[in-house]
């Protein structure tokens, strides 16, 4: 009985030392300038398309290449929610330009209902991170 044990620990160990060896990643030296350079260019791209199709809106809808205001009038979710990483990611003008559109049209004197929680994330931990 004591051997039958320690065949099956032996085998559960050696699968084991090859299922973990096989995950293992192999050590490779990252740019971390270029990858940095890629994220903010993929932000851009995305920015840009957020811009050119849904400017002052909450969402973007990139297939349809149109905009969702999700309670039937604008809140500036996307802008409210970017303005931080417009500013992390140094693109200074778009942030001006976003924080002047946030400024000059976001108002919440209205009479809607919201879910809270997406309020409360995108819209108040935006202006809280902004800020």
């Amino acid at each position: 009985m004591k051997l039958s044990k320690f065949k099956v620990s032996v085998s559960i160990f050696l699968i084991l030392a090859i299922v973990s060896s096989s995950f293992a990643q192999s050590k490779q030296k990252i740019n971390k300038k270029q990858l940095a350079e890629q994220v903010k260019s993929e932000f851009l791209h995305a920015w840009n398309g957020y811009k050119k199709y849904a400017w002052g809106h909450d969402d973007l809808k990139p297939l349809s290449k149109s905009y969702k205001d999700w309670y039937g009038q604008t809140l500036l979710m996307t802008p409210v929610d970017s303005l931080d990483t417009l500013i992390l990611l140094g693109f200074k003008q778009e942030a001006d330009t976003t924080r002047q559109l946030i400024t000059e049209n976001l108002s919440f004197d209205k009479d809607i209902y919201v879910q809270n929680f997406e309020i409360t994330i995108r819209l108040l931990g935006g202006l809280l991170s902004s800020y």
